[in-house]
């Protein structure tokens, strides 16, 4: 069956290389990428639980992502340096 996909120029040029590389169809290396994706894709029955525990942030800091979080604990040891 025939068939039309956008797929991602980065994504395209690997799959197109490694047919290169085997020196297959470019169709066969996709369908085969395709089948392992398909296949190692199983939803886990039951799902997974993380237990949390304080970790002592100040109140001011509480709803920040990880990447503000550590951007601001930055800018004040810069600031601590600076200071004379």
């Amino acid at each position: 069956m025939r068939t039309t996909i956008n797929i991602n120029d980065a994504l395209l040029d690997e799959l197109k290389k490694r047919a290169a590389d085997r020196k297959r169809p470019f169709r066969e290396v996709l369908e085969e990428t395709l089948q392992r994706g398909l296949a190692s894709s199983t939803a886990p029955s039951d799902p997974i639980r993380i237990e949390t525990a304080p970790v002592g942030v100040k109140p001011a800091y509480t709803g920040l992502s990880m990447n503000q979080l550590y951007d601001q604990i930055e800018a004040e040891d810069i600031q601590k340096v600076a200071e004379p």
